[in-house]
């Protein structure tokens, strides 16, 4: 008797029930692409960002974040970094810079290894007219043609001196400066705002155009990687300062100012005229007269060359102490030393107070407590005469003077500003890539234009130092527990899920 259930076919079974799997797999693959490409789009155009962190370094300020969102032009942001240099700040620098292209896709953002990628880098350098042998971090940010150079060096504020358990004095840093710094530079290059920096001529001071070993070209490119104009003035032909300037630079006069000219200088200075003035060891021996009117504005500049005994090598002498300052801050902290040629001594002398400009001035650097000041000069040496001349102490070799209205003058104007330098040529084109030179100059430019002020609140962040003291044995210990306690772990796990698989 024939069965009234059909008999199942297995090959029609199997193909059913491939053809469904096949179908299942195929819309489940779909889903998840559908799935993704949603999720996709919708952080594409309606991103949400999450803060892990309470760094106030790497956040913009809403003043900032207004600003950089109404920008449109194109911004090129260049980090010249080396992966194996570890005490920089690096980190919060590409946190920042990160938040900036957050806020307008316009800003563009790359990092280079200079070390790795040289020609890279020099290609960078070539466009934009870069010095081509400095090496260093740093920041480049460029907008239409224009530039604007950020040394990594000038991004940390340091506290007082601090001496660690070895009685070393080291600087702890304290703030982070990257926003003031970024967003200054940003806007000076958009808002074309170029000072215009006259580079005084006439009496035998170095060439800002030259290419020789005494000539200021390497300095002149140093301001413009800061967005500085520097133009050449002879005062002699002229007669008279240019009205639109924002400072002066003296480097290295050797004949004599007029009266005329240094009258003209010192309503300049009363006005709220800022200046850097730098003295040639050529000079030795023949007044300027810009002596006698720097001692009416309390420094005094002797007639002599420093030496060092123990910082002194083949005619140059490395600075034995810098003092805490906003030029100096930043070197203190990357412990960056100067290197002078034969320099003057320039310090502070008490005078009679102004009558309506308080007179702050301060010593920037100074030799060793060997320092030896020379001020005889026979058959083309130089040579100390103990009964004038300083021996065995600190001898200051430049110093700032800041002078600003007194309270009943009623004036309201900005602070004068000085920058003076018992040597020209450590800033000239042999001298200015040794050491700090570089970026002692463009700070101390920065300062005299008071540039990168606190704008709206925008100031140095306060960093958070984290320490953690592990004791000598308590570190070895830690060291054998990661290296072989943790593997070790590990596999007596792997071998008792083995053990109880197994049996």
């Amino acid at each position: 008797m024939a069965s009234r259930h059909p008999i199942p076919n297995p090959s029609r079974q199997r193909l059913l029930a491939g053809g469904v799997f096949w179908l299942d797999l195929a819309l489940a693959t779909l889903a998840v692409c559908v799935i993704a490409a949603s999720l996709n789009y919708l952080s594409v155009r309606h991103p949400w960002r999450m803060r892990w962190h309470q760094d106030e370094a790497v956040m913009l300020s809403p003043m900032t974040q207004h600003w950089v969102q109404s920008l449109t032009n194109d911004v090129r942001v260049v980090v010249f970094h080396d992966p194996d240099e570890k005490d920089t700040p690096h980190a919060r620098i590409m946190g920042l810079l990160q938040e900036y292209r957050h806020h307008n896709s316009n800003i563009r953002l790359e990092v280079v290894d200079y070390l790795r990628q040289r020609s890279k880098a020099q290609a960078i350098k070539k466009q934009f007219s870069l010095e081509q042998e400095q090496e260093g971090e740093g920041v480049l940010f460029a907008v239409d043609g224009r530039h604007r150079m950020v040394s990594v060096k000038e991004l940390t504020e340091y506290s007082e001196p601090i001496a660690d358990k070895d009685g070393q004095l080291r600087l702890k840093a304290i703030g982070f400066k990257g926003e003031m710094l970024f967003t200054s530079a940003i806007m000076n290059l958009v808002e074309r705002q170029t000072p215009d920096v006259y580079f005084l001529q006439g009496h035998g001071e170095h060439d800002p155009d030259s290419q020789q070993l005494d000539g200021y070209a390497s300095f002149k490119l140093a301001m413009l990687e800061r967005n500085i104009d520097l133009k050449p003035w002879n005062l002699r032909e002229t007669g008279i300062l240019p009205e639109d300037a924002a400072a002066l630079v003296i480097a290295g006069s050797l004949r004599e100012w007029t009266p005329d000219e240094l009258l003209l200088l010192d309503t300049y200075l009363k006005q709220g005229g800022r200046a850097l003035i730098a003295f040639n060891v050529q000079g030795f021996g023949r007044l300027t007269g810009l002596e006698n009117w720097l001692r009416t504005w309390g420094i005094q500049v002797g007639q002599n060359v420093v030496d060092d005994v123990h910082q002194y090598s083949n005619g140059e002498i490395l600075i034995g102490k810098m003092v805490q300052h906003p030029i100096t801050n930043p070197l203190l902290g990357a412990h960056t030393p100067l290197v002078l040629s034969m320099p003057r001594s320039v310090g502070p002398v008490h005078v009679q107070p102004l009558e309506w400009l308080d007179v702050d001035v301060q010593t920037l650097a100074t030799t060793t407590t060997n320092g030896i000041a020379k001020s005889g000069y026979a058959n083309g040496t130089f040579y100390h005469i103990p009964r004038t001349d300083f021996s065995g102490v600190q001898i200051p070799l430049m110093v700032t003077m800041q002078a600003t209205p007194s309270a009943t003058s009623g004036l309201e104007q900005a602070p004068s500003r000085l920058v003076v330098l018992g040597d020209s040529l450590f800033l000239s084109n042999v001298h200015i890539r040794k050491q700090g030179n570089r970026d002692f100059a463009g700070l101390a430019m920065n300062w005299l234009l008071d540039r990168d002020t606190l704008m709206g609140g925008i100031g140095s962040k306060p960093l958070t130092e984290f320490r953690m003291d592990i004791p000598a044995d308590s570190l070895v210990r830690l060291q054998w527990f990661m290296l072989g306690g943790l593997p070790l772990g590990v596999f007596g796990m792997g071998f008792l899920v083995w053990l109880r698989r197994r049996y």
